[in-house]
């Protein structure tokens, strides 16, 4: 995956006290552009919809962290 970039989609109107919506774009190695959407459940600790490649998510993991989106988990 070349060029990463998400943003959150916090207009979907889906409520953010437990769930976050977020694009994702890159380009593959064979310059393909790809986009999309992660969906993010807070309770649950993990993205919810259809599977993505672990690459994908951990990198999503890592922005939702570094933005201060994901609170801490509970021990």
């Amino acid at each position: 995956m070349n060029n990463l970039t998400f943003d959150f989609f916090d207009d979907s109107g889906v409520s953010r006290a437990n769930r976050i919506l977020m694009f994702y774009s890159f380009e593959t190695e064979e310059h393909l552009a790809r986009s999309g959407i992660l969906h993010y459940h807070l309770e649950k600790h993990r993205f919810v919809g259809p599977r993505h490649d672990r690459e994908l998510t951990d990198a999503a993991l890592a922005f939702l962290a570094s933005s201060g989106r994901l609170p801490e988990r509970p021990l």
